[in-house]
């Protein structure tokens, strides 16, 4: 892999995935929001970074999407196990993540030809679900302060939820599409 400055800052999520686990467990409720935070924005600005360095590596394109996934459903299984967000979403949102990662893995071994593009949905759910992390990472470090965030908790989740799912069709119908495509090339 080509260390560039994209790669970088994912490999650094990467890295604060179990850092931020080992803090919520030990109960550093802080050092879990702060490293929770600074890896949300690493998933944010990496991409970004890569494109306009000219850094965009088909390396990078497989690593960012398994450290983005890998801090949510850390976060949000946390954040499930103490009791601040529901199961069902944590169930959707593993769900989605694990669809396109075995989507990604199995059109590799396909030897299936495309190109790692997030969708625009995935961005945005992506940055509603960074969203809704932090949200829950605050009501467990200040449990006392929450009764002012309620309000906006629950239609967060539903709009998270929305975007996850509208993502996960566009995902699944995305890689029909990719394997059809394929499998014309190849019988051509």
């Amino acid at each position: 892999m080509r260390m560039t400055a994209a790669n970088i800052l994912t490999l650094s999520r990467l890295v604060m995935v179990p850092l931020f686990v080992v803090a919520f467990v030990m109960g550093h409720k802080v050092w879990a929001l702060v490293l929770f935070l600074v890896a949300g924005l690493t998933d944010l600005v990496d991409g970004l970074v890569a494109r306009m360095l000219g850094q965009v590596s088909r390396d990078g394109a497989f690593l960012d999407p398994l450290a983005d996934k890998l801090l949510m459903e850390s976060c949000f299984l946390a954040l499930a196990l103490v009791g601040i967000l529901p199961w069902w979403f944590f169930g959707i949102a593993f769900a989605r993540d694990a669809m396109i990662m075995g989507g990604i893995i199995y059109l590799e071994k396909a030897r299936a030809i495309f190109a790692y593009r997030p969708l625009w949905s995935s961005k945005l759910a992506t940055v509603f679900q960074v969203a809704v992390g932090v949200l829950g990472l605050v009501q467990w470090w200040r449990p006392e302060g929450w009764d002012v965030m309620i309000p906006f908790f629950g239609p967060m989740l539903v709009v998270t939820t929305v975007l996850i799912v509208i993502s996960w069709i566009q995902y699944f119908r995305t890689g029909l599409s990719l394997l059809r495509q394929n499998s014309r090339v190849r019988s051509s």
